[in-house]
């Protein structure tokens, strides 16, 4: 498993690279497809899924831990939540403060967004939660201010 940067700007700028800086978006962004189909607004997102590449092989590794948990079936992962996508790279201030969101980096993903909104219980269940965590991402429904849809490739 990866050994994610501290959830610090200088360590993910040396990690993911400056999100800020000219032609990073070429040097770091990739698309990335889950093994079932991803929906964003309830549409299919045929072009991917934009993310850093550092941390592309860990979402891919959630995507098809869920995937095979839910034995190949595209309804049983739209049931746990996995399959709605509420956004990765999105260059802006995490909510409430000048500090840039992790999603800045494209390092961070949101999913289930409807039902997971923030400081709400949540209703993303443990099969996803625990197969982003064995990658080594932080869950947002963990947080004190709850975030149940955003999981992010840092370290505390």
């Amino acid at each position: 498993m990866t050994i994610w940067p501290k959830d610090n700007t200088a360590a993910k700028n040396a990690f993911y690279g400056n999100f800020k800086a000219p032609n990073w978006g070429n040097q770091f962004l990739i698309r990335i497809f889950a093994p079932y189909v991803m929906y964003y607004d309830k549409k299919p997102c045929t072009s991917g899924i934009l993310v850093n590449k550092m941390c592309a092989p860990g979402m891919m590794a959630a995507f098809s831990e869920i995937w095979e948990a839910c034995d190949h079936d595209q309804k049983k992962v739209d049931k746990t939540g996995a399959s709605d996508y509420g956004g990765c790279y999105n260059p802006r201030p995490i909510r409430g403060s000048s500090n840039p969101s992790n999603h800045s980096w494209a390092c961070a993903i949101d999913l289930a967004p409807a039902t997971n909104g923030f400081n709400m219980k949540g209703t993303i269940p443990p099969l996803v939660v625990q197969a982003f965590k064995r990658q080594g991402a932080r869950w947002g429904g963990d947080y004190k201010r709850k975030d149940s849809m955003h999981f992010e490739f840092v370290s505390p």
